[in-house]
């Protein structure tokens, strides 16, 4: 079946240009590749010829035409770009402005520009039969990431934005095996303002009120060594470190 690829990217980098950068976030190179280049290659093995990429950029950093290109070359057939007016209130609503552009029936996948993962750790072959999402995790530090929390037969009891109920901590990327379900889900549980997490609407809240409609959530357990975040400057000088990167 085909499915839908939703990529999020309709940020300012702001902390990017404040570091003395002078093209978008997505564009910076780094072992020889651009961070875009960098995050779609996390995806090679769910990126297949009938895929539906959708590009949700912010208008004003003008990413159309790079998009667009860069498709091109990485053999992308079936793009979209969808270009928005001004800055959302989070990710999920970022996503969810791209719907009229999705095959509702199909899967759907939603992830970010900053966020390199080595394609060997992402397959489709890896989501648990009888899945209705899916949230691959890594453990890691820190307190400012999406946690899953499991129960006893494996499934997801409970997830929360900033909150570490458990060590699994969301890479970012989100599936959903049928598309519209999350628009189901977004417009029941944001309906409730009380949702939001600091002002922001957050993908990973969303399983949660799946999982309360008895629905089934899986993480897959990658390997610290195989996600890179590159979200912040110092994260990325940090994957530039990195000797011989060929992944």
């Amino acid at each position: 079946m085909s499915q839908n690829i939703v990529i999020t990217m309709a940020g300012r980098g702001s902390r990017f240009y404040d570091a003395g950068y002078t093209v978008p976030k997505y564009e910076i190179m780094a072992h020889g590749r651009s961070l875009f280049d960098w995050s779609m290659l996390s995806l090679k093995h769910f990126l297949a010829p009938d895929s539906r990429v959708i590009f949700v950029c912010l208008g004003e950093n003008r990413s159309a035409d790079y998009v667009r290109a860069r498709s091109a070359v990485l053999g992308i057939r079936d793009v979209r770009v969808l270009e928005l007016a001004q800055l959302t209130d989070g990710q999920a609503t970022s996503a969810y402005l791209s719907r009229d552009l999705w095959q509702p029936e199909s899967p759907l996948l939603i992830y970010n520009i900053d966020t390199y993962v080595n394609p060997r750790a992402l397959k489709p072959a890896d989501i648990r039969p009888g899945s209705d999402g899916w949230v691959p995790c890594f453990r890691v530090p820190g307190e400012h990431w999406s946690f899953v929390k499991l129960g006893e037969d494996g499934w997801a009891s409970d997830l929360a934005e900033k909150q570490r109920i458990s060590d699994f901590a969301s890479i970012g990327l989100y599936w959903f095996a049928c598309a519209g379900e999350y628009v189901n889900a977004y417009d029941e549980f944001f309906a409730d303002p009380a949702n939001l997490v600091r002002g922001e609407r957050y993908v990973a809240p969303l399983y949660k009120h799946l999982v309360r409609n008895g629905k089934h959530i899986s993480i897959a357990d990658l390997a610290l060594q195989d996600v890179h975040v590159l979200g912040t400057p110092a994260e990325l000088e940090a994957f530039k470190k990195i000797n011989n990167k060929r992944d």
